[in-house]
């Protein structure tokens, strides 16, 4: 009951509207519908019942015959084309009802589907507009009789609207159009100026111009002299000029050019730019034109009379005035006359300013007088001042960037150029300066050996092809090693720009990615081969092993399976160090003390480098933590000791030191793959014969070695390199040939430990080892050591 309510009161409201108003369900059918609605629909209204599709509407009113088009319009093609608009509306249309009224339809979807229609009667707006043409039709028919010419232009002389007199008095054939014509076009030489003076005073200040004669040449060449009147008026939003204009051709000829003349000079007054002040012998003002108002603050008629020097002139400058018009009295000549000087004036309000002064004498009558140009320069020295300044910061920004950066000009003359350029490409300041030809600095590099591989001919041929180009980009080695990229560009007005960027740094990092790439493909490669060999291993193992344990024990066999045995432990160290490489080895990762772990390692490596190396222990008597495997950190010490061993065969010494940078002093140089904030740092350094930088570059492939053959297997610095990929640390090397090595392994530094109780003084352990070792440890092998090293003696884990 409540809602039939408000339907009610929702259909009386809708009543009160002017325009028709319709609403359907989501499902297209009529849900109210008011009585302008139904008007505006005709005799098919009577369909409009609530329930009522809207498609079966649509049918219905092209049945009653009041579709637009009739019958012009197929009844499906109209029906499906108004479904569609009803569904998915879009702007608002409009169409004509069979008895001849229009229609405005606007229909909008509602969020639940529904569709609310909207039909506004525009019968009347239709009328208005076509009774809009029918008088501006009438206009133009009165406008076309008219005896005078009538034109209308836009603000920048293009035509808009001729009539017929205008066409005949200018000779333009009626079928030329207004927009091909500029109103100034038809100004004589003489009369053109005087045109452009009254354009400017019509557009820019809105003035109106009354019976100004002026000189126009027809289309044919011939000259009319003709009265201007002009007017400006807005018309759609856009400023507009009507000119009336009317031939006079038959008035003296003489008067004309008086008024012309008069008209002319007072238009240069008028409308010059630079200030113009005349004054006769006196040092009076006879003329102050409106540009010189503006500039110095006065009104003509305030000024018109009086001695120059006492209105525009600053006082400290005076006596030269007045000493020049001492001279001119006397017949002499002003210094300032014929030249262009800058000066000081003073404005109404005391304020001075720059201005730049030339002086004419102008031969008008009895005595003498003179016309003084001036310009105020204010403008221009501020941007010179700015030009200055950016130029500074220019050439400050082109020394401080570490590109080398030359500019040259269309003719290939060199603009700018700065110091970076010079050092990067060793170039005496000379070639540097504007002026110097490309071609010549280009000479001058080849000329020195900047281009080993190519001769000076060659060089500056391809220059030529690049400048073809315009576009250059090259990475090149200079003769010193270092690598240097190339770029030109072209510049927009003539010339290019070329840039020289120091890329070692980055072919460096390129290489070293490279590098790691390599070694990664390597130990994927290794840790197959060595997982599939050590599974035969294992075979080859356990039936050496079975077939001793079937055999008695003084066997003529036994010796042998166990040099099979001994040959089965060796290959599985070897896969071992294989697997420690490829990452395929799982390490037992914790948190160790690496103090610890290295400090036990010292009462090992002394029998095992022998005496004639001298090892000396740095190592903090403070925990170094770090989550690492503890053997396989004892096990690259070992490696890197013994090959700093092999490269002293005469001893030497031997340095290892544990360091932990501290947080609040300088921070060392820390390879690019290493994160977090804090690591340790384990170094080795030798006194051996050093490496070189070829050797360097391949030490961590497996498999490579610089020992003679049974010497080596070429592992183990690959498991070093392996060890603290595994422990997501680095390792690097420094080495130069005669002057040893140093390998620096970083570890990384655990998260923060929780604080823990400090033990007895009793269960405190001392910083070295409380006993030496046995005297049998010296007796072993060195290949017990090493297996012993990394496999049986406490390393400090926690």
């Amino acid at each position: 009951m409540g809602r039939g309510l408000d339907i009610r009161r929702l259909t009386e409201a809708l009543e009160a509207i002017s325009d028709g108003f319709a609403l359907f369900d989501p499902d297209e059918r009529l849900v109210l519908v008011n009585a302008k609605f139904r008007d505006l629909c005709g005799i098919s209204s009577r369909h409009m019942v609530p329930g009522a599709r809207y498609e079966d509407l649509l049918r219905a009113s092209v049945e009653e015959g009041e579709a637009p088009g009739g019958a012009a319009l197929a009844m499906e093609g109209y029906v499906q084309d108004r479904l569609f608009r009803f569904r998915y509306p879009g702007e608002p249309f409009e169409f004509q009802t069979a008895d001849g009224r229009w229609v405005l339809v606007a229909d909008h979807k509602a969020e639940d589907g529904s569709t609310v229609c909207i039909r506004t009667d525009i019968t009347e707006l239709k009328r208005r507009e076509t009774d809009l043409r029918d008088s501006e039709g009438r206009y133009r028919q009165l406008v076309d009789i008219s005896p005078d010419g009538i034109a209308v232009h836009d603000t920048r002389g293009v035509g808009r609207f001729i009539n017929s007199a205008g066409r005949r008095i200018l000779g333009v054939d009626e079928g030329d159009e207004p927009s091909r014509l500029h109103v100034l076009g038809f100004a004589t030489e003489e009369s053109r100026p005087l045109a452009e003076a009254l354009m400017r005073r019509v557009v820019l200040n809105g003035e109106t111009i009354s019976q100004v004669r002026i000189r126009l040449r027809r289309v044919d060449g011939a000259e009319v002299t003709t009265d201007v009147s002009a007017v400006p008026f807005q018309s759609g939003g856009e400023r507009l000029v009507l000119c009336l204009f009317r031939d006079v051709s038959g008035e003296a000829a003489a008067g004309l050019r008086l008024r012309e003349s008069e008209a002319r000079a007072r238009s240069i007054l008028d409308t010059a730019l630079d200030a113009i002040v005349s004054i006769d012998a006196d040092g009076r003002i006879i003329e102050f034109n409106p540009a010189a108002e503006r500039a110095f603050g006065w009104k003509r008629a305030e000024v018109v009379g009086r001695d120059m020097a006492s209105v525009l002139i600053p006082d400290r400058h005076r006596h030269l005035h007045e000493s020049g018009m001492e001279r001119l009295r006397v017949g002499g000549r002003p210094r300032a006359l014929g030249r262009r000087i800058e000066v000081e004036a003073v404005r109404r309000d005391g304020s001075m300013f720059p201005v730049e002064l030339a002086i004419t004498e102008v031969p008008l009558g009895p005595g003498r007088r003179f016309t003084a140009y001036i310009r105020d320069i204010t403008e221009q020295k501020r941007a010179q001042r700015e030009i200055d300044d950016k130029t500074r910061i220019l050439e400050a920004m082109m020394e401080s960037v570490g590109v080398g950066i030359e500019v040259y000009d269309a003719d290939g003359y060199l603009l700018i150029a700065n110091q970076r350029l010079a050092e990067l490409l060793d170039l005496p300041q000379e070639l540097l300066k504007p002026g110097t030809r490309d071609r010549d600095v280009l000479r001058y590099l080849a000329e020195h050996g900047e281009y080993p591989e190519e001769t000076v001919e060659q060089t500056m041929a391809g220059y030529d092809q690049i400048r073809a180009v315009g576009e250059f980009f090259s990475e090149r080695r200079r003769p010193n090693g270092r690598w240097l990229q190339v770029r030109h560009f072209p510049m927009p007005a003539g010339g290019y720009v070329a840039l020289f960027t120091d890329v070692t740094e980055q072919k460096n990092l390129e290489a070293q990615l490279l590098q790691s790439q390599k070694m990664d493909a390597l130990g994927q490669l290794a840790g197959g081969v060595a997982h599939d060999f050590n599974n035969i291993l294992s075979v080859i193992g356990g039936y050496a092993t079975l077939a001793g344990t079937m055999l008695p024990e003084n066997a003529p066999v036994q010796p042998h399976l166990a040099k099979i045995g001994q040959g089965v432990q060796r290959a599985s160290a070897l896969t071992r160090e294989l697997l420690t490489f490829s990452r395929r080895k799982v390490a037992q990762a914790r948190t160790v003390d690496l103090a610890a772990v290295v400090r036990n390692q010292e009462f090992l490596l002394k029998p095992l480098l022998g005496e004639t190396i001298a090892l000396t222990m740095n190592v903090p008597c403070q925990p170094v933590w770090s989550s690492v495997d503890p053997d396989m950190v004892a096990q690259a010490l070992v490696n890197l000791a013994i090959n700093a061993r092999d490269a002293m065969p005469t001893g030497g010494p031997l340095a290892v030191a544990l360091e932990l940078p501290e947080e609040d002093g300088p921070a060392p140089h820390r390879p690019q793959e290493l994160t977090g904030a804090a690591h340790a740092v384990l170094r080795v350094t030798d006194g051996g014969t050093g490496m070189s930088a070829d050797v360097v570059a391949r030490i961590f492939e497996p498999f490579y070695t610089t020992k003679p053959p049974g010497q080596g297997t070429g592992l183990g610095l690959s498991m070093v390199y392996g060890t603290m990929r595994q422990s997501g640390g680095a390792v690097e090397v420094e080495s130069e040939p005669g002057q040893g090595t140093t390998f620096r392994l970083w570890f990384p530094s655990p998260p923060p430990r929780p604080a823990r109780r400090k033990p007895p003084p009793s269960q405190t352990r001392p910083c070295r080892a409380a006993a030496p070792p046995p005297s049998w440890w010296r007796r072993m092998s060195p290949t017990c050591w090493r297996w012993c090293a990394t496999r049986c003696w406490p390393t400090g884990t926690t």
